[in-house]
């Protein structure tokens, strides 16, 4: 099949994979919700050109990621569908672009199976289901590093390419994104200096590339702003450097163990994709190299940082999931062996997923059984598992797929390896692909269900509703709040909004909402009046 054909099939399933049930689930709170409610202020507002949260500045992100959202809302409305279609389209463009990188390096087989990797591993694949800024952001930083690579390509313009594509991820996430690519070309040259001079032209083009693309955004807010958002942008990334920001500090090791599970079963075969064979071609050592690089700086760089988010360490699913198809097609063509370590760890990987994905189902549908542990003491957790959600009993055997595509891949590993590989990749892509429509719209009235149920029933209405000590952005998107309604509250950020509203300083119906084990210091409140309680969540009233 040619080249081009196989790029329109990969589109057409792409799609198919991602779109639907994208609405099927509400937003969660708070990543998801917080760049959705950015897009829907823009478009309240009818200003474009600044990010604002409760229409007051939001400093923490760019807007090209916003953007997209703003635009597919205003053909899909302000809903959930809307908020995540950018990344399903982007899993579309980052699936077709792989496919091509690895077809013109190695061959149409190779850039398909690729895909397959990238498709069939958990976290990857789930990502593009999401309306979080990372899938992006991770395909700018790819495609910049990419066109630095000498050899990899063929593009006379891939000189200015990767300055290109760093300012585009800078307006997608901040200084981050030129900071990636300039750490991953000076290191990789480190392993390919005897080969080429130091890229000195490289990153003087790439860094002032990249200062032209931001300036098209960053200079004009400065010219209306002054320096306030990239002051407040940097003290922000400081921030997140040195402090474990919002209660996110981890332990050193924690974006290992979160890439080694998350992209299971790519993360088996990438180990032995980081060292070369026999059989390498020159542009394929160079892609290999500087892959490894790129994985290690993200890992790296993200393990340093005291704030520690599951998706931060997004950006290494693309290299790892290369490498792991380097190590793949190596065993397909006998240049490698399967070793006894791998067999052992995909055992373990795929029982550990498979049990998690059993358990958790087979928990919620049991509370009682939850309840009468020993060890199950949180009080939100207890309120919120009681909740009746209508199970089919169904949902646990979506977990069993991973465990059956295990099974498939020993049984046909020696007779057909490639078979075998496909297999157990097609089992993941499956699990993950069911769990959107099947297993997350009974999660999530467990997390979050009772509380944006309240904040749907007060949509349009002429009243305020607020959290009380939890960070959240869901009560301005499900609220619909309005920015005549924001302005009429008084205060910097969201504690001194929060006291003025308990103070009694709007007019207007004021209701308060708070987890259930926060709950006790507002029910000795003499002017608040609770509501009720429901699903881990108390809802309180203050009526003037």
């Amino acid at each position: 099949m040619k080249k081009l054909h196989l790029q329109i099939l990969i589109v057409v399933a792409a799609l198919i994979l991602f779109v639907p049930y994208l609405g099927s689930v509400r937003l969660f709170d708070w990543d998801e919700v917080n760049f959705a409610e950015c897009a829907r202020e823009m478009m309240a507002s009818g200003d474009y050109m600044h990010m604002q949260i409760d229409f007051k500045p939001f400093y923490e992100k760019p807007p090209l990621f916003i953007w997209a959202q703003v635009a597919c809302m205003k053909v899909f409305g302000v809903n959930e569908f809307a908020a995540r279609l950018p990344n399903a389209l982007i899993g579309a463009l980052t699936l077709v672009i792989i496919f091509t990188i690895g077809s013109n390096l190695y061959s149409n087989k190779f850039g398909l199976l690729w895909v397959l990797t990238y498709a069939g591993s958990v976290l990857p694949n789930f990502y593009f289901h999401t309306g979080i800024i990372d899938p992006l952001f991770n395909l700018l930083i790819f495609c910049g590093i990419y066109y630095a690579i000498p050899g990899a390509h063929k593009s006379k313009y891939s000189l200015f390419l990767p300055g290109n594509f760093a300012g585009l991820a800078v307006l997608t996430k901040g200084p981050v994104g030129f900071g990636l690519i300039f750490l991953t070309i000076t290191i990789s040259w480190c392993f390919t200096r005897r080969q080429a001079p130091f890229p000195s032209k490289l990153l003087l083009i790439t860094g002032l590339f990249t200062a032209g693309i931001t300036m098209l955004w960053f200079g004009a807010d400065y010219a209306v702003n002054g320096p306030q958002f990239i002051t407040e942008n940097l003290n922000y990334q400081w921030r997140l450097l040195t402090t474990g920001e919002a209660g996110h500090e981890q332990p050193w090791y924690y974006h290992p163990v979160v890439v080694l599970i998350g992209c299971f079963p790519a993360s088996i075969f990438f180990f032995r994709g980081l060292f070369g064979s026999a059989t390498e071609t020159q542009d394929g050592r160079a892609m290999r190299v500087w892959m490894t690089v790129l994985y290690f700086v993200v890992l790296v760089v993200f393990s340093v940082v005291k704030t520690k988010i599951i998706h931060y360490s997004s950006m290494t699913y693309l290299p790892l999931t290369f490498l792991a198809t380097v190590a793949a097609m190596r065993v397909i063509e006998n240049v490698s062996e399967w070793r006894w370590w791998q067999s052992a760890l995909l055992v373990f990987l795929g029982v550990v997923l498979t049990g998690l994905a059993v358990a958790v189902p087979l928990a919620f549908m049991n509370p009682d059984w939850m309840l009468q542990l020993a060890t199950f003491k949180d009080v939100y957790l207890r309120s919120a598992i009681q909740q009746h959600v209508p199970w089919s009993g169904a949902e646990p055997f979506v977990g069993g797929i991973i465990l059956t595509g295990v099974i498939f891949f020993f049984i046909k590993r020696r007779s057909s390896t490639q078979l075998a590989i496909a297999g157990l990749y097609g089992s993941v892509l499956c699990f993950a692909t069911l769990m959107l429509p099947l297993l997350a719209p009974k999660i999530e009235p467990y997390t979050q269900g009772a509380a944006l149920d309240f904040y749907q029933s007060k949509r349009d209405s002429n009243v305020i509703v607020q959290p009380l000590s939890m960070k959240s952005y869901a009560h301005l998107f499900y609220t619909n709040r309005t920015p005549q309604v924001s302005a009429g509250i008084v205060g910097d950020d969201r504690e001194e909004r929060t006291q003025w509203l308990l103070e009694g300083g709007s007019t207007l119906p004021t209701y308060f909402v708070c987890k259930v084990n926060e709950a006790d210091q507002w029910r000795n409140v003499d002017y608040l009046t609770e509501l009720y309680e429901k699903g881990g969540f108390v809802v309180f009233v203050r009526e003037r």
